[in-house]
């Protein structure tokens, strides 16, 4: 029995060998991964030494597929990149993985790329390909001084320090402030030859004005580290002056010139005066004087033409280094009416620029804020549907309240407080002859002030509590565009019985059909003082 089982087992000895020698004879595909190790710069962004990660599989078969997994430490592999080769590429294919595909958030736990290859006959094996982390500390600046005295005499000023980088420094840069403090100008580059330590003894000539000098040192890879030295100096002492101007000015209203006297005084000389006024709502450039040809004593006569609205007159006088200093003389003048320019306001929008205005203060404010502040709402803007967008009076939401809402909750207004607003859109005539005719005129000119009922003659007064933007049908009392109906007289109660005018110029209308919340309008507004 004992030999029959002896000769039953070398029989199937026998058999496996001739299986497995069968096998290796049919010859399953083999291959191999061609890979150098590779550095990530994190300064870069990139591979060293090349700009991508390259590989190359063989195959003594064909090579269908080719996995990349990124290894990185407790995290799992992640697939970032897939190819297939084509026919001819079949026994050698060779694959480049962008370092735009590494996650720069998680790239310091990165420690290489599994590979895996499909062949053709199904059989498959596997590579991987090392990489390493680069982290180049940047440039170290040692041994500036905190502060320095600079020569404001044309000498030079020792500007010194050391810079050490583990990479190489490439390039050494200076700088100062002179134009604006705190706005660096560059006043030379110094090239470096890739030197691991740098001592910077560099010649300062002090320019103008300047309060701080920057030292900054980029190495090879473009890594900045800087250093900035403070220079206490009165920079007052340069800037041109103002002498014997007014203090304020009281402004001829008849269309005389009025004149504006004075002395500009300078240590290098004046370039060039430039006077502005703020009618506008900002400061506008009125005229330049070029033809000052450096002198140092200016005897400053100017004609000034008084425009309505206009509060402030200011002259900026600059000098041959391109250094400004600047007069702002107040205009005695009383305006009936504030302006607001610019004023955008939003649909049903619970965040800014918000959906209400407030005329005494000249402010907007969303719907988060308007509970239990009924009294400072004087109008709003609501989107009823997909293309309308009208200003509505606050009493005039109670349909509307519930689409107010903050954090999801609906505003419920304490209707006693809201104001009856009305709103009037002018619409002028072809004739040109009507009071509204007038009111555009006088709105293109910048010659409104004073709003009170009279300004608006014979025009009825104000009877919408809402007014719609509709470019599509003719301007109507309720009914305004952007073109030939754009002034809208709006009419707000106050608490002691009397009326707020106010002349709204609307600018710009912004419909989104899809989400009528974010609609959006922009105007201007003057507003009659109290």
């Amino acid at each position: 029995m004992k030999n029959i089982f002896k000769s039953l087992t070398g029989i199937l000895l026998l058999s496996l060998c001739m299986i497995s020698c069968k096998k290796d004879d049919s010859g399953a595909s083999s291959g191999e991964l061609s890979a150098n190790s590779f550095i990530y710069n994190l300064a870069t962004k990139n591979f060293n030494p090349d700009t991508a990660l390259t590989a190359k599989v063989t195959s003594s078969g064909a090579v269908d597929i080719v996995y990349c997994y990124l290894v990185r430490s407790n995290t799992v592999d992640s697939l970032i990149y897939i190819g297939k080769p084509d026919a001819g590429e079949a026994k050698g294919y060779t694959f480049h993985i962008s370092a735009s595909r590494f996650p720069y958030s998680s790239i310091k736990s990165v420690r290489g790329v599994k590979v895996m290859v499909r062949q053709d006959d199904n059989s498959s094996y596997e590579g991987f390909v090392k990489i390493d982390i680069y982290d180049p500390s940047k440039p170290f600046l040692t041994d500036f001084p905190v502060s320095i005295s600079p020569d404001l005499d044309g000498g030079a000023t020792a500007i010194t320090g050391k810079i050490t980088s583990e990479s190489g420094i490439a390039k050494v840069e200076v700088f100062d402030d002179y134009q604006t403090e705190g706005t660096f100008t560059s006043v030379q580059a110094i090239s470096v030859a890739n030197e691991k330590e740098y001592q910077l003894n560099y010649s300062y000539m002090y320019r103008k004005a300047a309060q701080h000098i920057k030292v900054a040192a980029t190495d090879i890879f473009g890594q900045v580290m800087e250093t900035i030295i403070n220079m206490p100096v009165d920079i007052n002492t340069f800037k041109p002056k103002f002498v014997d101007f007014p203090a304020n000015l009281t402004p001829e209203a008849t269309g005389t010139a009025t004149m504006v006297t004075g002395k500009i005084t300078s240590v290098t000389g004046l370039a060039k005066a430039e006077v502005y006024d703020d009618s506008e709502g900002n400061y506008v450039l009125l005229e330049t004087l070029n033809d000052l040809n450096g002198v140092k004593n200016y005897t400053f006569n100017y004609s000034y033409q008084y425009k309505k609205r206009a509060k402030n007159i200011k002259i900026v006088a600059t000098d041959t280094d391109n250094l400004p200093t600047e007069l702002v003389i107040p205009l005695n003048v009383t305006y009936s009416t504030e302006v607001y320019r610019d004023v955008v306001m939003s649909a049903q929008s619970a965040i800014s620029p918000g959906s209400f205005f407030d005329t005494s203060t000249g402010t907007i404010f969303g719907n988060c804020e308007v509970s239990g502040s009924e009294g400072r709402l004087d109008f709003l803007i609501y989107a009823s549907s997909a293309g309308v967008l009208s200003f509505y009076s606050p009493t005039n939401t109670s349909s509307a309240a519930s689409s107010y809402k903050c954090n999801g909750t609906a505003w419920v207004p304490v209707t006693s407080n809201l104001k009856a607003t009305r709103f009037r859109v002018l619409v002028p005539t072809s004739a040109g002859n009507t009071a509204a005719d007038n009111i555009y005129q006088a709105y293109n000119s910048g010659n409104i002030d004073n709003l009170d009922d009279s300004f608006f003659g014979t025009i009825a007064v104000p009877g919408s509590s809402s007014t719609k933007y509709d470019p599509a049908v003719n301007p109507a009392a309720n009914i305004f565009n952007l073109n030939s109906a754009n002034l809208i007289w709006f009419r707000i109660p106050q608490a002691n019985g009397t009326s707020k005018n106010c002349l709204v110029k609307v600018k710009e209308v912004n419909i989104n059909t899809g989400t009528p919340g974010l609609s959006a309008i922009k105007f201007d507004i003057i507003v009659q003082k109290q």
